[in-house]
């Protein structure tokens, strides 16, 4: 098994079904399953704040060889997760759904500050896990407006 599909694999376990306020919000590899309905999450009980249609998805995905030791064969792995939410243009959004979901994520990867949540498996020892970075960015069409979170996380993995 090739690393890649080893890295996704431990991600998709570590993610889990991942449910915000009471909402199980679906894990794509790669590609949205045009078969999977969308939920719609809901964060709060005013009426003119709309709830938008929610998903995450597993995207890119690099590696490099690094720093080696006598013991095992090390690379550098990075992968990014893309956390989508899709409101109707016109209508009030907000950040903090994407924010929400994006807080849920990154406590089942890393539960603590020197703590991650990557099960070894298929060969692979996940070494070192670490927040790259973080950013948020919107996109607009005439008639949705996506507001997303992207994290990309480094990962030291040996085989």
């Amino acid at each position: 098994m090739d690393v890649s599909e080893a890295l996704r694999r431990a991600y998709i376990a570590a993610i889990g079904t991942l449910t915000v306020n009471g909402t199980a919000i679906p894990v794509f590899d790669e590609f949205v399953n045009p078969n999977v309905p969308l939920p719609v999450l809901k964060l709060t009980t005013d009426p003119r704040e709309e709830a938008p249609m929610v998903y995450v998805v597993i995207q890119d995905q690099q590696e490099t060889e690094g720093q080696q030791n006598f013991c095992n064969y090390r690379q550098n792995c990075n992968i990014t997760l893309r956390i989508v939410t899709i409101f109707n243009t016109g209508g009030v959004v907000a950040k903090r759904y994407a924010e929400a979901i994006s807080d849920e994520v990154q406590r089942r990867i890393k539960p603590t500050g020197k703590t991650h949540a990557l099960v070894n498996a298929n060969g692979y020892v996940f070494q070192r896990v670490e927040k790259e970075l973080s950013r948020g960015y919107t996109e607009n069409t005439s008639s949705k407006t996506a507001i997303n979170k992207v994290i990309i996380y480094n990962n030291v993995v040996n085989q």
